[in-house]
């Protein structure tokens, strides 16, 4: 996975949960950590990607390569992570540090099918659902810089109509994000 650089989305403000929920144990480690176990057993090397000291703190003392930055949307934190990933590489993957589900075998796969179809994205998905992670081809580096919106890399892939294929994940719960306590509750059950 090598060819494939990785940014771990983790500049969400936690408005809906009351407080960060990167931040939040489930069982027994930061929701984020989980995140990051899952990219780094698929053979990612995670960049995460935050405006918080104390997530940035976390990631330093488990190894994982992080960068802080203050930009208030969302195409901040995708260009801060293009930023400080060579602009060399194949694809870059953007995954949201609040979906700790996504399992490395989904995650090898959405790799894999990418690698083998290098100018077209990938995303996972389950059944007729969509979701992330997203792996984007070297060819919409430019556009996903060049953004200023605040929905994500989606906007890039009509405006630059690059093609998107969708990798089944095994279980629909790996497409599951935590906005909300209600949410973190879920989760735990699975």
């Amino acid at each position: 996975m090598m060819n494939i650089g990785c940014i771990l989305m983790a500049s969400g403000r936690s408005s809906r949960y009351g407080k960060d929920k990167l931040l939040e144990p489930l069982y027994g480690r930061a929701v984020i950590l989980h995140t990051a176990d899952s990219l780094i057993e698929a053979g990612f090397e995670p960049l995460a990607v935050t405006r918080s000291a104390a997530v940035k703190a976390l990631m330093d003392r488990e190894g994982v390569r992080c960068v802080l930055h203050d930009g208030p949307r969302k195409c901040d934190t995708m260009r801060a992570g293009l930023e400080n990933l060579p602009a060399d590489l194949s694809g870059y993957l953007f995954m949201p540090a609040d979906q700790p589900l996504a399992l490395p075998e989904s995650l090898k796969r959405l790799a894999t099918h990418f690698l083998e179809n290098p100018a077209r994205a990938v995303r996972l998905g389950y059944g007729d659902a969509v979701g992330s992670p997203v792996i984007f081809p070297a060819a919409c580096r430019e556009a996903l810089m060049a953004y200023t919106g605040d929905r994500g890399g989606m906007d890039v892939l009509r405006e630059t109509r690059v093609p998107c294929d969708t990798v089944q994940a095994a279980h629909p719960w790996e497409l599951w994000d935590i906005d909300t306590p209600e949410d973190m509750a879920r989760i735990r059950l699975i």
